[in-house]
C-alpha cells in the first residue's frame, strides 16, 4: 500500500496563465522536476492524479502549473488542495536534512540534560518559519521553531529532536 507524503499546499492562483502560489514542506516540493506526476487533495483519501507541469522558486515560495490548468478559473480549482507523492518518490537526503513527516512521533529532548520535553505531534509550515507542534509530557501542547540555535540535531537513529534549554526557556 503506497504511504503519501504532504509535500506542499496550493495558496492561490497567479496571474492569468494558470499559475499558482505553493507553501513546499520540508525539501520535498524544492526536488521535484517538472514535468512531475502527483496526487492532490483535501487530505490523503480524497486525492486524483495531476502533473505539475511547471516548477519554480520564488521570493513567497513556490510557483507551479498544473498540466490542463491553462487559465486563472482553472488555477482556481487547486486553490487549497494539498500536494502528495509516494514516500518512494523522495528523494534521499544528506546529513541533517529531514522530511516533516519523518519528525512525527519523534521525542523531543533537552541538549545537555537529555531531558525529555514531550513528542512531535505534527510540523507546522508558517510562512516564515517550519516549527514543531509538541505534546508535552502534562499533555499541554508548544510551538518550537526549527531554527538554528533551537534546534540542535535531529537524531534519526534514536528518534529524537535535540533542542537547545536556552531557546525552551522562552517557551515553556
Amino acid at each position: 500500500m503506497p504511504q503519501l507524503i504532504g509535500i506542499g499546499q496550493v495558496r492561490k492562483p497567479f496571474g492569468l496563465k494558470g499559475h499558482c502560489y505553493v507553501d513546499g514542506f520540508g525539501g520535498g516540493l524544492a526536488r521535484l522536476k517538472a514535468p512531475h506526476g502527483v496526487l492532490v487533495g483535501p487530505g490523503e483519501t480524497q486525492t486524483r492524479p495531476v502533473v505539475i507541469a511547471e516548477l519554480k522558486s520564488s521570493p513567497r515560495g513556490f510557483v507551479c502549473r498544473f498540466e490542463g490548468a491553462e487559465d486563472r478559473d482553472a488555477a482556481e480549482t487547486f486553490r487549497d488542495v494539498f500536494i502528495f507523492v509516494d514516500q518512494s518518490e523522495l528523494a534521499p537526503l544528506k546529513g541533517n536534512e529531514f522530511y516533516h513527516f519523518e519528525l512525527e512521533g519523534m521525542t523531543v529532548i533537552t541538549a545537555r540534560e537529555q531531558k525529555p520535553i514531550g513528542v512531535v505531534l505534527n510540523v507546522e509550515n508558517f510562512p516564515t518559519v517550519d516549527a514543531l507542534n509538541v505534546r508535552k509530557e502534562d499533555g499541554s501542547t508548544i510551538i518550537i521553531a526549527l531554527g538554528k540555535g533551537i534546534v540542535e540535531k535531529i537524531d534519526r537513529e534514536n528518534k529524537c529532536v535535540v533542542v537547545s534549554e536556552s531557546a525552551l526557556e522562552q517557551i515553556i
